[in-house]
């Protein structure tokens, strides 16, 4: 790290110890030390990095040993874990050795224990693979959770389904009002497919049908609904 101050780097790297215990052997809080240092030095106006200065802006003792017991900590809990693992995965090959040579697990004290204990068959391709569990995430709104899709007649089933149009009524047309016009086809409101009607039971009704993908325009006589009203329509 370059410092904007004349420093005497040889007096300093001789107290390297202090250096050491001022931050825990971590980089992290040595470069912050130094960049507090160098803050109050020009604060001051001063022109070189002193002993001084780096004695007031050293880690407060309280957080040095917070940062010690963590680090302390954390090694303990690393070394456990590789200890442990370490008996476990000892144990599995012993289990799968003794599987393979098709013999039950000898007593403790006895020769066969102890001849087992100092041969390990290889078995890294019976081992299992490892099943971790993924961290759970939140899913953003509206976004759509994960799940298999169905496939063949029920996925073609569903996307007919989806594509059908919403409108299927019955239209305020009467027999008389049809056979008066002689227009009998009806334009949907909803996406412009048109229908051949025929009335039953003294009315019309619009069947349900699949939404019309085209954009070209109809042609001919038609009943078309606009507003409220149906009219009869040509073109």
């Amino acid at each position: 790290m370059w410092v904007p101050l004349d420093v005497d780097v040889n007096a300093l790297l001789s107290r390297w110890r202090w250096w050491a215990s001022g931050c825990v052997g971590c980089i992290g809080v040595l470069k912050d030390w130094l960049v507090d240092a160098v803050a109050a030095t020009l604060v001051q106006k001063g022109a070189s990095l002193t002993e001084e200065i780096l004695t007031k802006t050293m880690p407060h003792p309280a957080r040095r040993l917070s940062l010690e017991m963590e680090a302390r900590a954390g090694e303990h809990k690393v070394a456990l874990h590789e200890s442990e693992s370490a008996k476990q995965f000892q144990a599995l090959l012993k289990k799968l050795a003794q599987a393979a040579t098709g013999k039950t697990a000898p007593t403790p004290g006895t020769p066969e224990a102890f001849h087992a204990d100092e041969v390990v068959e290889p078995a890294s391709a019976t081992l299992p693979l490892p099943q971790v569990a993924p961290n759970p995430t939140h899913p953003r709104v509206g976004q759509r959770a994960p799940e298999r899709d169905p496939v063949g007649e029920t996925s073609a089933f569903s996307v007919r389904e989806t594509t059908r149009c919403s409108f299927a009524e019955v239209i305020e047309v009467t027999s008389s009002q049809m056979e008066e016009t002689g227009v009998s086809r009806f334009e949907c409101p909803t996406c412009l497919a048109v229908r051949e009607i025929k009335p039953k039971g003294g009315r019309v009704k619009f069947p349900s049908h699949p939404k019309r993908l085209t954009t070209t325009p109809n042609q001919g006589a038609r009943w078309v609904k606009r507003e409220i009203a149906w009219k009869p329509f040509d073109s």
